[in-house]
C-alpha cells in the first residue's frame, strides 16, 4: 500500500484531481505500479507514463513531487515515458 491509510482507489482519485482541469486517467492493473494517461487535447498529444511504483509514494510529499515531475515531462514530451526513479 502506498501512503499510510490511503487505498489505491483514493490515491488514483487524488492524482487525477491534482491535474484538473486536464484529464488524467490513472490505472493500477497489477497492484504494484501506476499508469497515467493524458488523452490528446488542443495543446498536447496523448501522453502516457508507465511504471510508477506505488512503493515510491510513501507520503504526500512524494505525491506532490510526482505531480510536478509529470507536469514537467508532459510539457517536454509528445507520446509516452517509462518511469524510472532517480535517487
Amino acid at each position: 500500500m502506498p501512503m499510510n491509510g490511503v487505498c489505491d482507489l483514493e490515491l488514483r482519485q487524488m492524482i487525477e484531481g491534482a491535474f484538473l482541469p486536464t484529464r488524467c486517467d490513472v490505472s493500477c492493473t497489477d497492484g504494484l505500479s501506476l499508469t497515467l494517461h493524458f488523452p490528446q487535447d488542443s495543446e498536447h498529444e496523448a501522453f502516457t507514463i508507465t511504471g510508477i511504483q506505488l512503493s515510491e509514494l510513501p507520503n504526500p510529499r512524494a505525491l506532490v513531487e510526482l505531480v510536478a515531475r509529470v507536469r514537467s515531462e508532459r510539457e517536454g514530451a509528445t507520446s509516452s515515458v517509462a518511469w524510472h526513479t532517480h535517487r
